[in-house]
């Protein structure tokens, strides 16, 4: 009896191992990122942070100036399915100085979808991130809300950051706002960081002199200080 095997069977054979070759190599493919790490909602995570602030009032002659320095912290809570059936978020904001502990003071909402990120502020709803992170992405962060459109867009994404002398290797910076005239001046600017979430934040919106003297509006700045999970 010949004990060699028939060409058809070795080609079955082979067919065979190709196909569960290419099977495995699709699965272990990793599928293109869209850059929602950049927003994490992992129920009891929280992100602390030191505001450092100062405002400008023209009413009073010379100018008042008043600065304020404090910490606020940012915690996922709990989650719902809000009226359009999506899942949604708790966002609730504690806050506190050197001298005192942590102070429940307001509640948000953070829903995350496909496309974007959308917080409820105050009876305010803004559109914090869009997604994929790319350098073609923009979006109005005032789209569901009366304020002044912008155009936000990623300055820069997928690069290392060093905040407070925390380094994060894979941020992406927002902007949602970069004008400056004679007489006013509005930046906002946003850093996230992957699997972390909002590490500093950059809004200043004021009116000038024309010699450039900043006369009325504020200034104020969120700053990473710890994250965790209760």
């Amino acid at each position: 009896m010949s004990n060699k095997i028939p060409y058809h069977i070795i080609l079955i054979f082979s067919l065979i191992s190709l196909a569960a070759f290419s099977c495995k190599k699709q699965e272990t493919m990793p599928a293109p990122s869209s850059g929602r790490d950049y927003f994490p909602t992992e129920l009891g995570s929280w992100i602390s942070y030191k505001v450092d602030s100062i405002t400008w009032n023209d009413f009073y002659t010379p100018v008042k100036v008043d600065t304020f320095s404090f910490f606020i912290k940012m915690k996922i809570d709990s989650q719902f399915v809000d009226d359009q059936g999506r899942t949604s978020f708790v966002w609730r904001k504690y806050y506190k100085t050197d001298s005192t502990s942590w102070e429940l003071i307001k509640n948000y909402t953070i829903t995350k979808t496909p496309v974007r990120v959308e917080s409820y502020e105050e009876n305010v709803r803004f559109i914090k991130m869009a997604f994929p992170v790319n350098a073609t992405t923009t979006w109005d962060m005032n789209a569901f809300n009366s304020a002044k459109a912008t155009s936000s867009y990623y300055d820069d994404y997928d690069i290392p950051e060093t905040v407070n002398s925390h380094k994060f290797d894979s941020c992406a910076v927002v902007i949602n706002a970069d004008t400056e005239t004679l007489i006013s001046k509005d930046f906002y600017k946003e850093i996230y960081a992957k699997n972390t979430g909002l590490v500093y934040r950059s809004v200043t919106s004021v009116k000038k002199e024309m010699d450039g003297t900043w006369i009325n509006g504020f200034q104020y700045s969120y700053i990473f200080m710890a994250s965790g999970k209760d």
